[in-house]
């Protein structure tokens, strides 16, 4: 915790995205659990973001989002620090990253750059991705999963820079003493029907394609499974079209984004995450706080969570048949089920939101000798 004698530091989170999604919810956790604890905190973010519209006049320092490579956010960036005494940066994706680096090079910011990296895959190969990561102003990069760390460990050469795990975390305070809602009555779904569902943006990565050949699998053997897809995305009309291929288009609802997901989550049967690519994998943990069981691909962070056969099942990325067998397991065999969740939910006290709070509070007092 911050000592309250001690001058508050200035943090400026930097976010690029218009949508919202796990990396968003985790900005947004951290920056108010900073000011709860005496920090100045503000987000540097697009005036047409989500994330905008959640925070505060006070809380938000807009710009207009250009491009990847925005050379007019880099200034409004380094200005705004220089104007109010910015002690750390921190930029939460990709191009929140090349906005900070071009804010030093480009107009002497000499504010040190925490970095946040969210996702799996390999850092560019390009010069410029390689000279960014090992930029001086970079002191430490927070990877969300020890999966990730093992791989980015390996292109930082400049010693300036640590690289350290910090895993995203949950609130479990939003899964407790909720009010569920009647989702079959709402969806029109029998009361008798299992719900199978995934909480996740309708994106590539996600890999709804695998998520609706499951339901297929599970269609083969049995009529009482409704498969549940909440979320919105670019692939929407592309997953009806193959639902509708696969001819399951009665037993899938694309439900839409919804908010009220702690209410939601008490009438799921099963979590299914389908991914093939995910730094850790948020939605899972929102299932642990609300005792859903979990069946979940080995995609990325995923298996630092689910621990296959003691926190969920386990099965290989676009692996369908697995995933149904697993699905099934997780509706026929109760015992199972409930031994699952019980764990799952003692495993999901390692990842909380005040821990992740914790570890960067350290992680930005170490960067500022404090």
């Amino acid at each position: 915790m911050s000592n309250p004698k001690q001058k508050p530091i200035n943090v400026l989170h930097v976010s690029s995205p218009l949508s919202w999604r796990g990396g968003e919810q985790q900005l947004y956790y951290l920056h108010s659990g900073l000011k709860d604890r005496g920090y100045n905190s503000a987000v540097f973010c697009p005036n047409e973001s989500i994330l905008a519209s959640r925070l505060t006049i006070d809380e938000r320092v807009l710009y207009n989002k250009r491009s990847g490579f925005d050379i007019g956010a880099a200034y409004s960036l380094a200005k705004f620090c220089r104007m109010h005494k910015t002690n750390i940066i921190h930029a939460h994706d990709a191009h929140a990253h090349t906005t900070a680096v071009l804010s030093s090079l480009f107009f002497g910011n000499k504010v040190p750059i925490f970095l946040s990296r969210r996702v799996d895959f390999e850092i560019g190969k390009s010069w410029f991705s390689r000279f960014k990561y090992n930029y001086k102003q970079i002191k430490v990069i927070a990877c969300v999963s020890d999966l990730i760390r093992s791989m980015v460990e390996p292109k930082i050469h400049a010693e300036h820079v640590k690289v350290l795990t910090i895993h995203s975390g949950v609130d479990l305070t939003r899964f407790e003493n909720v009010t569920p809602i009647n989702l079959r009555e709402e969806l029109h779904v029998d009361k008798n029907e299992k719900l199978v569902a995934n909480f996740s943006a309708l994106a590539d990565h996600k890999d709804y394609f695998t998520f609706l050949k499951t339901a297929k699998e599970v269609c083969k053997n049995r009529n009482d499974v409704t498969f549940l897809i909440f979320g919105k995305g670019e692939l929407e009309e592309e997953l009806k079209n193959y639902s509708n291929t696969l001819g399951i288009t009665d037993k899938v609802i694309f439900a839409g984004f919804r908010k009220d997901l702690p209410s939601v989550y008490p009438n799921i049967d099963v979590l299914l995450f389908t991914s093939k690519t995910e730094g850790l994998g948020t939605t899972i943990l929102d299932a642990f706080a609300s005792k859903t069981p979990v069946v979940a691909t080995r995609a990325g962070g995923i298996p630092e969570m689910v621990i296959h056969n003691q926190t969920g099942l386990l099965a290989e990325v676009g692996d369908a048949n697995s995933l149904a067998e697993h699905v099934e397991l997780m509706l026929d065999n109760r015992d199972f089920a409930n031994t699952i969740r019980s764990q799952a939910l003692l495993k999901a006290q390692e990842f909380t939101v005040s821990s992740m709070i914790d570890k960067t509070e350290n992680s930005y007092k170490k960067v500022l000798n404090i």
